[in-house]
């Protein structure tokens, strides 16, 4: 509240007692003090000054004063020359209907208004008046009020709060007291007041956000959630607010540990992340990414006052394997920055006895064929016109091996684990029980049913500016009607680190319907096939219906994911240089259709339990033999009478190569078949030979059909693998991805006591760092230097080190746990 000038006595003489005899004169001498400093001339503010809020940087404009003095005395007198010294612009008004007619004028940040007796109704009409508008209410209001007497007691300030009234000032005619309090207004209320605006401004923008938030109170009563956690949960705001969120975990799905472990993190003012199972009114429980965000206040308080909680959604569905909690025995462990990680008390992967040099491995491992090629060469260089008997011998005894192109596990790690790691990939380990065919994957069976593909409307759903008439939809170019946002999204296909889970929310997860369509039409599919827009938009929402969005990676956003690295492939000019435009588009669209109707298992799960597929496919290449015949099935005979078939008006000698070529490219994407591709392209691309130097270089690639199909297959098989090679973030993200899914099929094998076909997922970073050593970065570096895309390699060695820079001492700091328990097999 406002009070008079304020007493000043730095001499030790001066008396400070009201009661002393010389308290009189050291008031006035004090005052006399003011005065004198209050002469000097006015220095003049700076038109704006600088404000910080937070991490928010705010530049505060001279504020505005109005004075509203009905009759002209010392008192308005002395506040004028406050806001004349002080450098505030001041206006003047004397009446109610000029006060409000300057206030609509122009924006005042403080009003100071006369209260004395003989004009106090009109000085509270106008503080109501100001309070009634809200354009007004971040006016600061000064009452200027009588003084009193010293030996009456204090009155109540509560009626002129009443009234509307920010602060009070007792009637004082020294300068030195109006320009103090006209100061301590406009670095009070008035920079408080900016700093509220820009609070709204944030709320604004969680109330735009996709992201659902809620803030809550440090006993976990809710004071505001966003209209996207109102969408995630199914509750109103009105629901939540003044309730508390915890109702919202699934205590048994999520696992009472992981819980106890948030509140902790919570109690001790550190931020926690993980994943958690989300209620949701009236529907089925999701699987949510959450991380809550303690809230300090800036007095330096230990504790925190506040907690805002991000919810991502994580699955469009219910997470399988959250719905299963006797799956693992895990145990959480807390970080020093609260976030949380699991450790699995069955982990076959604890440690990797490689060292980082040792990781690094030659591009030829050593497969038969490899060697054989390598004495050959060595016979050729030295020129001998004859062969050692035992090279022969050599020779043949490994061309009569069955694994020419697959090498020895000892000479890619001899790490135990490593090699049950790879084994898991490859093949599964163990051996196939005897289990009826009735044992069928718990989220969908492959049937008759499964064949049958419903009609998609032209527009695919999620887009509101998509919903236009289909006639007039049909007369106008997709690419000129889609919403800005997935506009621009899409302006950046061509870059490598491409964002595709932007797209992934900004279309409702339809990512392959809009990434295809632009991606094909940029390659000429309309041209060269022949394809109406129509029927190439009917196909791609066909195909896109056609994964599954339960599955947490082998979706329509990875399919999208794998043809936009496989468009930025066909982009090089050394493909350019051995492909042409037909060869371009089957690419294409066998890395559309690369996983279509994949169930979320591997291969040795269906051959574990026996699966009609299995048993169709005769265990070799099931998913990849099923992802090709549903690719044609799709397109050429369940949808034949839908517009949808995109090869119709090909020549029967075109589309049969093409078709070829597609199947042959989604069946290279066979884990088992990994080595045999990557040491054909090194048995055929790294000829070495002499360059003008006289130094060993590389000889160009013959133009053929074989080199040409190896040349496709290679790239389908990088680009379906090429996550470890993308920027950081998004390598990070696919990798949460495929460890969800894999746990999944970990806990389904659990839960039916099979063996299990994979190791334990449960250290993420180890799990990369053995793909990458094992599978990806001999393949992805050959691949890339037959590009020149030697950055990717860079990228691909820099994500590599990120997750071997992970260990006991520097924990992986993003916790990602589905059950917490476990049964034994």
């Amino acid at each position: 509240m406002g009070c008079a000038a304020s007493v000043h006595a730095s001499d030790s003489s001066q008396c400070k007692d009201p009661k002393h005899k010389d308290y009189d004169n050291t008031i006035r001498a004090v005052t006399e003090q003011s005065r004198k400093e209050s002469e000097e001339p006015p220095q003049k503010q700076p038109e704006k000054k600088e404000l910080r809020f937070g991490p928010v940087k705010l530049l505060q404009e001279i504020s505005r004063v109005l004075l509203v003095f009905p009759v002209e005395d010392g008192q308005s007198e002395a506040f004028l020359w406050a806001c004349r010294k002080g450098g505030f612009a001041c206006s003047i008004a004397n009446s109610l209907e000029t006060a409000m007619d300057t206030l609509d004028k122009r924006k005042h940040h403080i009003v100071v208004i006369d209260m004395r007796l003989a004009v106090y109704s009109i000085g509270e009409q106008i503080v109501r008046k100001i309070r009634s508008r809200p354009s007004l209410a971040s006016v600061v209001t000064l009452a200027v009020c009588p003084a009193i007497p010293r030996w009456c007691e204090e009155p109540s300030v509560r009626p002129y709060l009443d009234m509307g009234f920010n602060r009070r000032f007792l009637e004082n005619h020294d300068r030195g007291a109006c320009l103090n309090e006209i100061v301590m207004m406009d670095s009070g209320e008035v920079s408080t007041g900016l700093k509220l605006s820009v609070a709204n401004t944030l709320f604004q923008l969680l109330e735009e956000s996709r992201d659902s938030f809620d803030i809550t109170d440090i006993d976990g009563i809710c004071s505001y959630v966003n209209p996207s956690f109102e969408k995630l949960a199914g509750f109103k705001s009105i629901d939540m607010v003044g309730k508390s969120t915890d109702s919202l975990l699934n205590e048994e799905k999520t696992g009472q540990g992981l819980i106890e472990t948030m509140q902790r993190c919570k109690a001790e003012g550190k931020v926690w992340e993980g994943i958690v199972v989300h209620n949701r009114k009236g529907q089925d429980p999701i699987s949510v990414e959450m991380k809550v965000m303690p809230v300090f206040d800036a007095d330096g308080n230990n504790l925190p006052s506040h907690f805002v909680t991000c919810r991502l959604e994580l699955n469009p569905t219910v997470c399988r394997s959250c719905l299963n909690k006797n799956q693992y025995n895990s145990t959480t462990r807390r970080m020093s920055n609260g976030r949380v990680r699991t450790e699995s008390s069955n982990t076959s992967i604890n440690s990797i006895s490689v060292n980082n040099n040792s990781r690094r491995l030659s591009k030829q491992v050593d497969a038969p064929i490899i060697k054989i090629i390598t004495m050959l060469r060595s016979i050729q260089d030295t020129g001998s016109q004859q062969l050692p008997a035992q090279l022969i011998e050599n020779v043949m005894a490994m061309l009569r091996s069955s694994e020419l192109y697959n090498p020895g596990s000892n000479s890619l790690t001899e790490d135990p684990e490593a090699l049950g790691f790879m084994d898991g990939l490859m093949e599964g380990r163990g051996t196939r029980p005897s289990v009826t065919g009735d044992t069928i994957l718990s989220h969908r069976d492959f049937s008759d049913s499964d064949c049958e593909y419903r009609d998609l409307p032209l527009n695919p759903p999620g887009s509101s500016e998509l919903s236009e008439s289909t006639a007039a939809f049909n007369n106008t170019s997709l690419m000129q009607s889609l919403p800005t946002l997935i506009k621009e999204n899409l302006s950046k296909r061509e870059e490598w680190d491409y964002d595709i889970f932007e797209l992934e929310r900004l279309s409702s997860h339809r990512p392959l319907f809009y990434l295809g369509f632009d991606i094909l039409v940029e390659f000429g599919i309309l041209n060269n096939f022949k394809v109406e827009e129509t029927t190439l938009r009917n196909w791609l929402g066909l195909i896109e219906s056609s994964y599954r969005s339960s599955n947490t990676y082998h979706n329509s956003t990875h399919a999208a994911d794998v043809l936009q690295a496989s468009a930025c492939f066909c982009r090089s000019q050394c493909m350019e240089n051995f492909l042409d435009p037909t060869d371009f588009l089957a690419l294409l669209i066998a890395s559309i259709c690369h996983d279509i109707d994949h169930p979320g298992r591997t291969n040795a799960f269906l051959c574990s339990v026996s699966h009609e597929l299995a048993i169709m496919y005769n265990d070799s290449a099931v998913l990849e033999s099923h992802h090709s015949a549903v690719t044609f099935k799709v397109t050429c005979q369940s949808a034949e009478q839908k517009n949808v078939n995109i090869f119709k008006n090909l020549e029967p000698e075109n589309f049969k190569m093409i078709r070829k070529s597609i199947i042959s490219m989604i069946l290279a994407t066979d884990m088992t078949q990994h080595f045999e591709h990557y040491n054909k392209f090194l048995a055929v691309n790294l000829k070495c030979g002499s360059t003008e130097e006289g130094e060993e270089g590389m000889v160009p690639l013959p133009v053929s059909q074989e080199n040409k199909s190896l040349i496709l297959r290679m790239a389908i098989k990088c680009a379906d693998i090429s996550n470890p090679s993308r920027k950081i973030s998004l390598a990070r993200a696919w990798a949460h991805r495929i460890v969800l899914e894999y746990r999944d099929q970990i806990a389904e094998e659990k839960s039916r006591k099979l063996p299990l076909s994979l190791p334990p997922f449960d250290d993420i970073p180890k799990s990369q760092v053995l793909f990458v050593h094992l599978f990806a970065r001999d393949l992805l570096s050959a691949y890339y230097e037959f590009l020149e895309f030697g950055h990717l390699t860079d990228q691909l060695n820099e994500t590599f080190e990120y997750w071997d820079s992970f260990n006991e001492e520097n924990p992986y700091p993003h916790a990602l746990t589905l059950s917490t328990s476990s049964t034994s097999t």
